[in-house]
């Protein structure tokens, strides 16, 4: 499956000049009189990308499939999307009736948040595995909306001190998306399974780094494990343990970008008692060793 990792010519983006800051951000504007140029086919295969993506959609007539659900017709709503999730765009492209923008980036913008886990544990709505779609209050969606604007205008300008602009506005409108989503509320509708699994990453997430047993985390969530693991696989065709697996190695990668911790200590603070079991735990799950990860990324 395609990967695609250059924000800046990813879909439609480059269609229209603008900074793209080290291939680390990106907006794109959805409206009537915005330029469009019909996609490569290889986009309307499903495929994944390395990057983030937050749709700040005021009106949506498109129906884009993300993993195991369908962004349906909507208003004054929010479609999250964290890296290498599945997605799939239909062939009805564009819509003269849309409007909005679409924001990529990359992790490595911000400063506290610059790897994948941190900005995860940081904002529950970038979740792996369900796809958190959002239908907002006016209010709360006009006050995100309008940062997206600032955003977009400022991705167009070469005034001094324009990344550190972007890059304080991003982070503002992800608190805001944060603040307007908490606990789950106005999200667009999901069947029960999907609504368990979506709960079952953000108690995953809210462990502050400590990753717990299928069974303790059932009971956090107020179900038995087996009803938990019912839910999670049917909605994600994976096993609970796997998708606490899938977070563990996430954090892994994150501490393994730190060069100033040894292996050791990134074993020890995944709760390995021998260097000798994560390694064997990091390679069972990876195909490599997380010298050979380390190596890799630097």
């Amino acid at each position: 499956m395609e990967v695609f990792s250059d924000i800046n010519t990813y879909f439609l983006n480059g269609l229209e000049p603008a900074n793209n800051y080290s291939n680390s951000f990106y907006i794109r504007k959805i409206a009537k009189e915005q330029k469009f140029s019909e996609p490569d086919k290889v986009f309307f295969e499903p495929h994944k990308r390395n990057f983030f993506e937050i749709g700040v959609l005021q009106k949506n007539t498109k129906k884009i499939k993300i993993g195991n659900q369908t962004l349906q017709e909507s208003n004054n709503s929010l479609a999250i999307i964290s890296p290498f999730q599945v997605i799939e765009y239909k062939k009805k492209l564009p819509s003269d009736d849309d409007i909005g923008y679409v924001i990529y980036f990359n992790a490595s913008i911000f400063t506290n948040f610059n790897q994948s886990y941190g900005l995860q544990n940081e904002f529950h709505f970038f979740k792996i595995h369900t796809i958190p779609m959002y239908q907002l209050l006016e209010n709360e969606f006009n006050d995100i909306i309008t940062i997206a604007e600032e955003l977009y205008k400022e991705s167009r300008s070469n005034k001094a001190n324009s990344f550190e602009i972007v890059r304080s506005l991003l982070l503002v409108l992800l608190y805001k998306v944060k603040r307007a989503t908490y606990d789950n509320k106005g999200i667009v509708t999901m069947n029960r399974f999907e609504v368990i699994m979506s709960k079952f990453e953000q108690v995953i997430l809210s462990n502050n780094h400590s990753f717990l047993s299928v069974n303790e985390y059932a009971a956090q969530m107020n179900i038995s494990p087996v009803y938990l693991t019912e839910c999670v696989k049917k909605a994600t065709g994976k096993s609970a343990q796997k998708i606490i697996i899938d977070y563990k190695i996430l954090y892994a990668k994150t501490l393994l970008h730190q060069l100033d911790k040894s292996i050791a200590d990134v074993a020890y603070a995944l709760d390995f008692n021998e260097v000798a079991n994560f390694n064997q735990f990091f390679k069972r799950n990876t195909g490599i060793t997380a010298t050979q990860f380390r190596n890799l990324k630097h």
